[in-house]
């Protein structure tokens, strides 16, 4: 586990022994995921992400036990302010024979590439590896449904409104796109570290430079000054999902998913240059 926090350590290991526990012989497995498996945790916004594998067939309570996992755990350690995240289903539904549980594409292979096992048997040799084009796809779409909302156009227009948002919701929304680039570009998943590395090492102007912000105000905190969130906002933010939905255009029409092509060029039309107005 890639933490010296105890407390964090003590909550995963403490909801590993627990999904044991309430879902008895029925939990195959648990694995701790995303940046505490693989590196670059931060304290600051990283999400604390847990994989729970069940037994076929997946029952109608077995939702109602994880969140009753998540939520009690998070009343039991309130120092603990990162998001808990936990990913489950069952072999079967990992693998896309039955649609069911929480485990999208992107989850899946980073369990499969990064995942450490605390409690049960691992299933990762069992599990079918997502295509690229699955990724992409599933890239363009949650692009879509969580950055492409009113809500976030909004923000792109008018950096102000994101700027008091603090920093998880900040951060995020500047590194997804290097994520999804990375993935675009070399067929491979990696984390913030690495993505925004291959962000600022290939590409340059104001998006490179709020990449680079991006990722320091990850491991720092931003900026108490909403002026030094706002004036990088509204130099880099059009360019950067400006350059991100154009590259997905592009792999969505070589894959003839021309509803999602359209879709992220009528997304771009309407987000505008805010330093530019």
């Amino acid at each position: 586990m890639q933490i010296n926090n105890e407390k964090i350590k003590s909550l995963v290991l403490t909801v590993g022994s627990s999904a044991k526990l309430m879902l008895k012989e029925r939990c195959v497995a648990v694995y701790i995921m995303g940046s505490l498996a693989r590196g670059g945790f931060s304290e600051i916004v990283s999400d604390i992400d847990i994989g729970i594998i069940i037994e076929e067939p997946i029952e109608q309570e077995d939702k109602i036990t994880i969140d009753k996992i998540k939520t009690r755990y998070i009343q039991k350690y309130p120092s603990v302010k990162n998001n808990i995240s936990i990913f489950w289903g069952s072999v079967d539904s990992l693998n896309g024979v039955v649609d069911e549980g929480r485990f999208p594409p992107f989850d899946r292979i980073d369990l499969i590439d990064h995942g450490l096992l605390i409690e049960g048997t691992d299933i990762k040799p069992n599990l079918i590896r997502p295509s690229k084009k699955e990724l992409e796809i599933a890239g363009a779409k949650f692009a879509l449904n969580y950055l492409g909302t009113e809500e976030k156009i909004r923000e792109f227009n008018e950096c102000s409104l994101m700027a008091s948002k603090g920093d998880v919701y900040i951060t995020k929304t500047i590194l997804f796109p290097a994520r999804f680039i990375y993935l675009a570009r070399t067929g491979k998943i990696a984390g913030n570290d690495v993505s925004y590395q291959y962000y600022i090492d290939n590409f340059e102007g104001d998006d490179a430079a709020l990449i680079k912000l991006g990722y320091k105000w990850r491991l720092e905190s931003v900026p108490t000054s909403s002026e030094d969130i706002i004036i990088p906002l509204n130099k880099g933010i059009a360019p950067l999902y400006h350059r991100f939905i154009d590259i997905y255009i592009e792999r969505m029409e070589s894959y003839g998913e021309e509803g999602l092509a359209s879709q992220l060029g009528k997304w771009k039309q309407n987000i505008k240059n805010p330093s530019r107005r």
